[in-house]
């Protein structure tokens, strides 16, 4: 929300940078696959999900986030479109040069980063559609190898262009159309993080996997040792649309030769024994002085099946060892 209202104050893509990682890792992440279990907390070493805790706060929280993603997907001007979000659909920008526009995109985003937008206004006008080129350094922290940045093609009806750029955004400026249609594909690489700041002792020596937006995790469902170093060997990324619900993996191998295959970080967590106990809340005196003030307890729900004997150690990391 914080970054929202500073893209709409400054139109610096810059912040739809951060609200993209944010949704894609932080808020996805929060819940599992079924949107049965949570956490408050969305540690990149371990963790646990559970159904219920003391505070639920986050519960209303996602919904809440959810119903504002058309609202963050595009951001207007008296005579501008901003194109912050890929994600296809259809919305209606209403008053911009007059007239409203319905922007349709068809995308498989962040499975590729091939994007098509088709600008729909209801009468013919000139104004500017702004896209955002993402910038995968979101942070002075930690760097990537390899630079992932700009655009592998940009066209207008079909006709290849070199945009100006704008504070992140590849800018268009002309009388639109009905039927009028941009097609861009943004660069995919599979990247590796590291932390560009030595003075975190708890990155030092690690290294962690993205690929576009998405954080990645690796598993103990997947491999047995995480503690293995990270090898050199190139990352590889594969659509299984019958894993976890539809993912993007990415294969590896670790320093060993192993094969290593890491999942995004939002669907971590979603195997067996990968559950928290439920929690039951105490009595609460939510209205002191009033009768029957106090609540009766909360009752916790069915403890799960128990998990499977397991080795020790995180079930999950985002972090892996770096070879020296």
């Amino acid at each position: 929300f914080f970054h929202y209202k500073l893209n709409l104050a400054y139109h610096d893509a810059k912040y739809a940078d951060l609200y993209e990682e944010t949704l894609y890792n932080a808020l996805l992440g929060s819940v599992d696959l079924p949107a049965k279990n949570f956490t408050y907390t969305n540690p990149l070493v371990g963790g646990r999900r559970g159904p219920w805790h003391p505070c639920p706060c986050c519960v209303g929280n996602i919904p809440r986030t959810l119903l504002m993603i058309p609202t963050w997907t595009y951001v207007k001007g008296p005579k501008e479109i901003y194109t912050n979000l890929f994600i296809g659909g259809s919305t209606l920008v209403e008053k911009v040069a007059g007239t409203d526009v319905e922007m349709v995109q068809r995308t498989n985003y962040p499975a590729d980063g091939a994007v098509s937008i088709t600008v729909n206004p209801k009468e013919s006008r000139r104004f500017t559609v702004y896209v955002r080129v993402p910038d995968r350094k979101t942070s002075a922290l930690y760097s990537a190898t390899p630079e992932v940045s700009g655009l592998l093609s940009f066209a207008v009806n079909g006709r290849p262009e070199k945009p100006r750029i704008e504070k992140g955004y590849a800018a268009v400026t002309r009388r639109w159309r009905a039927g009028d249609r941009i097609d861009l594909v943004l660069p995919m690489d599979p990247q590796r993080v590291v932390s560009a700041e030595p003075r975190v002792a708890a990155n030092r020596g690690l290294v962690a996997l993205r690929r576009g937006p998405l954080i990645y995790s690796v598993e103990r469902a997947d491999q047995a040792d995480l503690s293995r170093a990270l090898g050199t060997a190139p990352l590889r990324a594969e659509w299984r649309p019958d894993f976890l619900g539809g993912v993007t993996t990415l294969a590896g191998e670790w320093a060993d030769g192993a094969p290593l295959l890491a999942i995004p970080y939002y669907a971590r967590l979603n195997r067996s024994g990968q559950v928290a106990a439920p929690v039951a809340e105490p009595a609460v005196n939510y209205a002191p002085g009033a009768t029957n003030a106090v609540s009766s307890p909360v009752p916790a729900a069915p403890a799960p099946p128990p998990a499977p004997a397991r080795s020790t150690g995180p079930e999950s990391s985002v972090w892996l060892k770096a070879q020296p």
